[in-house]
Formats: C-alpha cells, structure tokens, sequence
C-alpha cells in the first residue's frame, strides 16, 4: 500500500505571495514539502504536504497553514489520501474538517 499524504493547497486564484508563505511553512514543520505548478498560470496550484497515515499527524502542518489562511484571507482544500476533509477559510477549519480532526480541529485564534 503507498503512503498517505495529507496535502493543503490554495483553492481559488494562488499567487506569489501564497507560494512564499507556504514555502517558509514547508521549511518549519518537520517533514513538510512543498508544491508550486507556477507554469499553469491561472490554473496555478500552490500546497504543502507531509506523510501522514492518519490525518491527525499533519496536525502541525494544519495549524501552520491555518496561519496562513488567516494572515492570507484565503481557502485551503485538505487532502488525506486523496481524500478531501474539508477547507480552511480565513484561518479556520469549515464544519466537515472540524468533523474529522475531532478535538484535534479546534484551531485557536491567535492571540
């Protein structure tokens, strides 16, 4: 059976700006890396992933990326195994990632 991957990637329009922030993310969580097809132009996809048998692995990278959401005013699909959880929105987990985070998806405000 191959890995499992939970990947978190700009859903909408992604830009320069979400391509650094999501870089510097990479570079902070363990084991993290990063993705940018730059050259599909408007159909740009920028994310982050992590291996990750079980979504509440790649919580550090949830949070870090929720971060981003937030700072970006941006939505994030989440991927498990190709799986879609649910989206950040502005820095929060919508009612179906909250669902299958648990606990885990309680994402504080910052302070």
């Amino acid at each position: 059976m191959p890995d499992a991957y939970l990947v978190l990637f700009v859903a909408g329009p992604a830009d320069d700006d979400h391509a650094d922030a999501l870089r510097g993310v990479a570079r902070a969580v363990p084991q993290a890396g990063f993705f940018d097809d730059a050259e599909d132009g408007p159909r740009r996809t920028v994310g982050t992933f992590v291996r990750a048998a079980e979504p509440a692995e790649g919580i550090a990278l949830i949070r870090a990326v929720a971060g981003v959401s937030r700072l970006l005013q941006a939505r994030f699909e989440v991927q498990h195994a190709e799986r879609i959880l649910g989206f950040l929105q502005d820095g929060r987990p919508d009612a179906a990632l909250r669902a299958e985070l648990g606990p885990l998806g309680d994402i504080p405000e910052p302070l």
